[in-house]
């Protein structure tokens, strides 16, 4: 047995790429790497089929390809599907790698194919590493590409591209060349023809020390992601409409790299991750990412959707239903026998202290109140402090005043004001259909 064909069994044993009695797809080319893939294939056990997708960006050429793969799979009997795509706007090269996997998965279910086998191999991962480089990346992206991912498999990740060469010259197999790979208009032909030879000058064995690097850096990035699901399992609690996260596991300088992977799932970059790491002992800091808003509060972390505040001023002139918001807020007289405290979503007001017309709106810096059980006037701000509303959470916290003052931080504290003294008289009843968060 060759010995790429010894390195291409035991790398698909040892990574656990394809099992038994699996039918694998292999995405076929036509260029080397795809050739010496589908020649492996065909001299171990492993069944497969293959998928050619003809894009035409290359008119005749392109034609070429899908001919000489046709009359491969005709030579070695081996079932081959063909597609001809044709392209949107936008860029080729992202909407090219979307159409032939979607194609790919797609035949795969319908044939029963257990895996679809593609065939970067180590000097493609090099490349996309120094592209990341050049781009900025955290530790994911100097993994390289992902040895598998679902159902595809990358098989030849173990080798560089002179050994595929090699082994294509000594079996004698043929393949096609793509023009487009020696233009220079592409950031990856940039790197490949210009970067790594320089690389190789400083290092001869690039390829096969740049993959136990990466072997390393995979396994580092395992243990981070662990820590990231235990500290998830421990720290992250869903509330209602908010996650909070707490932050005292936080210890030592390299945990930022747990926390920044924790932040990831609220669309936060490693630099805003870096600013909230910093920010930890301030509360009142607040972060925002694409959807979600981050606010330091007392040891904790807090996510709410990210979203506009809901700007509220409504006037109520007299008894009745009002919308305010999403709530329905419903305002009437009762006697004295329907006047009970305990009812959830429900106030009730001194009818003869609290006159209309009545306001609901949010609350501003500086609005104070007479805070029931408590003695003088409080801001609303120090008020909400001391309930612990949490910092994301306070914006949309609305109040209903009369003229004069504010007599109700709504679903919070009324004011000692307006407290219903005499039971035996009427009240002011005011209930909220659904609460406000």
């Amino acid at each position: 047995m060759h010995s790429l064909q010894k390195q291409f069994h035991d790398f698909i044993r040892d990574n656990r790429l394809v099992e038994r009695k699996e039918k694998v797809l292999l995405g076929i080319s036509g260029g080397m790497d795809s050739m010496v893939l589908a020649h492996l294939f065909l001299e171990s056990e492993i069944p497969f089929a293959m998928a050619h997708c003809n894009f035409g960006l290359r008119g005749e050429e392109s034609d070429g390809d899908k001919q000489f793969v046709l009359d491969w799979a005709e030579k070695h009997q081996v079932k081959i599907y063909v597609q001809r795509f044709t392209l949107g706007s936008g860029s080729i090269q992202l909407n090219a790698r979307q159409a032939r996997y979607e194609w790919f998965h797609s035949l795969a279910k319908d044939y029963n194919l257990a895996k679809v086998a593609l065939a970067h191999h180590l000097n493609d991962s090099l490349e996309t590493v120094l592209l990341n480089l050049a781009r900025g990346t955290g530790v994911q992206g100097f993994k390289g590409i992902s040895i598998k991912n679902g159902i595809l498999i990358r098989p030849l990740l173990f080798a560089a591209r002179n050994q595929l060469e090699q082994y294509a010259a000594e079996k004698g197999i043929e393949w096609r060349e793509d023009s487009s790979n020696v233009k220079l208009d592409y950031k990856r032909n940039r790197i490949r023809h210009k970067v790594v030879p320089q690389l190789e000058l400083l290092n001869p064995s690039l390829h096969q020390t740049f993959r136990l690097t990466s072997e390393r850096i995979r396994l580092a990035d395992e243990m981070i992601q662990n820590q990231c699901d235990e500290v998830i399992s421990r720290y992250l609690r869903e509330g209602d409409e908010s996650f909070t996260l707490r932050t005292d596991w936080i210890s030592k300088p390299s945990d930022l790299l747990i926390l920044a992977k924790v932040l990831e799932r609220f669309d936060f970059n490693y630099q805003t991750s870096k600013e909230i790491f910093q920010c930890l002992h301030k509360s009142g800091k607040f972060f925002p990412s694409n959807n979600w808003l981050a606010s330091v509060d007392r040891g904790c972390l807090i996510f709410v959707k990210n979203r506009e505040r809901q700007l509220v001023e409504v006037t109520i002139p007299c008894v009745g239903q009002y919308l305010v918001g999403s709530a329905v807020f419903t305002i009437e007289i009762v006697e004295s026998h329907e006047i009970d405290f305990t009812l959830d979503e429900v106030e009730f007001f001194d009818s003869e202290k609290l006159l209309f017309p009545l306001k609901i709106r949010n609350w501003k810096e500086g609005d104070r109140f007479k805070p029931l059980g408590m003695r003088g006037e409080k801001k609303v701000s120090d008020f909400l402090i001391d309930q612990k509303v949490p910092l994301p959470k306070k914006k949309d916290v609305l109040i209903l005043k009369d003229q004069n003052e504010i007599a109700w931080v709504i679903d919070h504290r009324i004011s000692n004001t307006f407290m219903v003294q005499d039971r035996n008289s009427q009240a002011l009843r005011i209930s909220i259909d659904s609460s406000f968060a």
